[in-house]
């Protein structure tokens, strides 16, 4: 007689039902198995007699739980109808590795994690031990060492370790997610009052939205007011993705925790017109942003001074984000001589990739540079720009190093730093009487 396993699952995670039906069934070396999973339902069934039977009918109950977030609805009500036939049979839970326990329902059960041991154990409890099974060994190979069944099991287990781990990868990645339900009017024209906006958690929290009903647009429109710029984008957006087009940048998304970005990562149509989209808003990091950016300057500023500006600005860089941290870590944390020598090629490095960003932007090049001070600074302009050369130069070629004289060789370049910080607020002065 064969053993009987009812797999319960949520519908989105039905590739990973079969993949585990199909892993099963290349374990078996005599049939012993009959595994039902709701993707084999044909077409006209009542499927609600079809689980009943299904389930009541099954000797193991083996849900798959691969995401905390995951829909149990209707897993709990698979359960339900298991234990009313007889609650002496095993019920098991196969769960991702980052879920500390079964859902409440399927907690006073068996449970693995789907991890590669946790997989074999459980393959070895299935087939091998008879521990699922009432005793039944359904095949001893998968247990033995010198057995093809064990190789094959290691496999398996190996291949659906990497499905579920792609599961937790997928929601990982769609956080803060809005699905936004459009409906055209007679006129074909977007419905902002009977198009809805729903999604998870952390979408509808991120705009203050309930997910006990969903928001009409209109209404969600009416609530950001003026922050509402990414809505208008949206629907501008939803003319187009019917022709398939790309969706269009959306307007970042100012909130009291900081930026956003949205993105459209899907549509849906029929007929010409969209029907769904589905959005995730991205954290900007706008401190992160600043140093690809640059600053903004007034259209109308003349470009010596906004010349002069940029290379305050690298100055304060070279000050802040390559010397001073170097040089802490140096005079207080007595590293190492390797990493010493670390910490001397990383200024030199970041020194050298503040160059290349100048060049890319066109703000390179000596004559230029010289051309921006006053004739009566370029003296100075050139004494330390020996200094600042004999500096790095040190640090480049220094092939053995101790904290002590690292610190000393970054305390010369802050001292550089503050020398050039200063000839170029004296350049400042000549440039505002220019202005005059």
């Amino acid at each position: 007689m064969r053993v009987k396993i009812f797999v319960s699952h949520s519908s989105k995670y039905r590739d990973l039902a079969a993949s585990l039906k199909l892993a099963l069934e290349a374990l078996e070396s005599d049939q012993a198995l009959e595994i039902r999973v709701s993707e084999q339902m044909a077409g006209a069934t009542d499927w609600r007699q079809w689980i009943d039977h299904n389930v009541r009918t099954a000797d193991i109950f083996l849900l798959l739980y691969p995401h905390a977030g995951m829909e149990m609805g209707w897993c709990n009500y698979e359960l339900g109808r298991f234990y009313e036939q007889d609650s002496r049979r095993p019920v098991v839970c196969i769960k991702n590795t980052d879920i500390p326990q079964p859902p409440p329902a399927f907690q006073p059960y068996q449970a693995y994690d789907a991890d590669t041991d946790g997989l074999m154990k459980f393959l070895r409890e299935l087939f091998a031990t008879g521990a699922l099974t009432g005793g039944r060994v359904l095949n001893a190979g998968v247990d033995k060492v010198t057995s093809k069944f064990q190789a094959r099991a290691g496999e398996v287990a190996a291949e659906l370790a990497k499905q579920f781990a792609d599961a937790r990868v997928r929601e990982h990645l769609y956080e803060r997610r809005l699905v936004v339900s459009v409906v055209h009017d007679d006129q074909g024209r977007l419905d902002a009052d009977a198009s809805t906006i729903h999604g998870n958690a952390e979408g509808l929290h991120l705009l203050g939205l309930s997910a006990a009903v969903p928001t009409r647009w209109s209404a969600l429109q009416a609530r950001l007011g003026e922050h509402g710029a990414w809505l208008l984008d949206l629907a501008q957006a939803a003319v187009s993705v019917p022709t398939g087009a790309l969706p269009p940048a959306l307007s970042p998304f100012r909130t009291p925790d900081g930026i956003y970005i949205p993105l459209v990562i899907k549509a849906e149509s029929a007929d010409g017109q969209v029907r769904q989209l589905v959005l995730i808003f991205v954290p900007a990091h706008a401190e992160r942003l600043v140093p690809m950016l640059g600053w903004s300057f007034p259209r109308g500023m003349p470009d010596p001074v906004k010349y002069l500006l940029h290379l305050v600005r690298m100055m304060f860089r070279a000050r802040w984000d390559i010397l001073e941290p170097r040089y802490q870590e140096a005079r207080y944390k007595a590293p190492a001589p390797a990493r010493c020598l670390e910490l001397a090629r990383l200024v030199v490095a970041d020194y050298d990739q503040m160059q290349r960003q100048s060049e890319a932007d066109g703000q390179s090049g000596l004559d230029r540079f010289f051309a921006t001070f006053h004739k009566d600074l370029r003296g100075e302009v050139t004494a330390c720009a020996d200094d600042w050369m004999r500096g790095t130069a040190k640090l480049r070629d220094a092939t053995a190093l101790q904290a002590d004289e690292l610190a000393m060789l970054l305390k010369d370049l802050l001292d550089n730093n503050s020398h050039w910080l200063g000839l170029a607020s004296r350049q400042f002065m000549h440039a505002v009487q220019d202005l005059g």
